[in-house]
């Protein structure tokens, strides 16, 4: 009998460490899946800063057209294009000797790649911001199951307690059994409102925010056009500060909680490191932030392409 009853403990045994392992196997398979970024552009939007340089002629062009659309028609590099089509238009030759034709698919063709330009970043930037969301959620998932064992196991404990100090006659046993039940419970409830958590490795060599962050005069991970925009200006609501000032501005305020120079930081805005779930989820705040700036520049060529459509 004793014999069953040892091979039934030991066949429980192998079965739960089993179980356990095939646990951390998948654990460690979505850990893998998140650590690194499989959001990078598979090439470069490196090109030549002076890659969206107008012609020279520009300048000795003058255009009636808004600011704001000077701004964007100079950032495109096709101040000289929109000035020889207007010339042609007021010749009363719509399409003299086929330059207008020629200048017309030129401004097309820089619309389009700008465009595109920002599709491609905004994709990233949704791409990051959902692989941090990810992890962040994975990392909220472990720490409430873990607070749940924690008040499952202080309920229990709690409950033995009671228990056994209303069996226990003796009553210095009775309450050396009942101060170390209150104990053991106050100890498992502190566990459970434990603010930090659990921690991930979160890598991200190539980052977004650093350069906003850090208030570069170029950048190496953005598009020309799309950086130059960002630099503008004329483009914020106030006119006072740069689109990417602005987004900064708004990280320090609300996702640091005005601390610019703290730890995490540096954890956000450098390549990575050691992740709560706290600062996985103000990371994926600050990409989406992004995100949505870098989408609504799309409304400030709008007014450019509705121009250029009646040339």
């Amino acid at each position: 009998m004793q014999i069953k009853y040892i091979i039934g403990l030991l066949y429980c045994s192998v079965l739960a460490t089993s179980c356990a392992s095939v646990v951390k196997q998948r654990q460690a398979a979505k850990l893998n899946s998140l650590t690194n970024s499989y959001c990078e552009p598979t090439i470069s939007y490196a090109q030549p800063f002076d890659s969206w340089a107008d012609l020279k002629e520009a300048k000795e062009q003058k255009v009636k057209m808004s600011a704001h659309d000077q701004i964007i028609c100079s950032i495109l590099g096709i101040e000289y294009y929109i000035a020889a089509l207007k010339a042609i238009q007021t010749d009363g030759n719509r399409y003299s000797n086929g330059q207008g034709s020629e200048y017309k698919q030129i401004i097309t063709q820089r619309i389009i790649l700008a465009q595109t330009q920002l599709n491609a970043v905004a994709a990233e930037l949704d791409c990051e911001g959902e692989r941090a969301d990810m992890a962040g959620n994975y990392l909220d998932e472990l720490n409430s199951k873990r607070n749940t064992r924690l008040t499952v196991t202080s309920v229990i404990s709690g409950a033995l307690t009671t228990v056994a100090t209303a069996l226990i006659k003796k009553n210095s046993v009775q309450n050396t059994v009942a101060i170390s039940g209150g104990l053991l419970s106050a100890g498992l409830g502190a566990l459970t409102i434990n603010p930090k958590g659990r921690q991930i490795a979160y890598h991200h060599p190539r980052n977004l925010l650093r350069d906003i962050w850090q208030e570069h005069n170029r950048s190496d991970d953005f598009p020309v056009f799309v950086w130059r925009m960002l630099q503008e200006k004329a483009l914020s609501n106030t006119g006072q500060v740069t689109l990417a000032n602005s987004i900064k501005n708004r990280w320090t305020q609300f996702e640091l909680d005005g601390k610019a120079n703290d730890q995490g930081a540096q954890l956000l805005f450098g390549d990575g490191g050691m992740y709560r779930a706290d600062e996985l989820h103000a990371r994926s705040a600050m990409l989406n932030q992004l995100q949505s700036t870098i989408r609504s520049l799309n409304q400030d060529l709008a007014s450019v392409v509705a121009m250029v459509s009646v040339l």
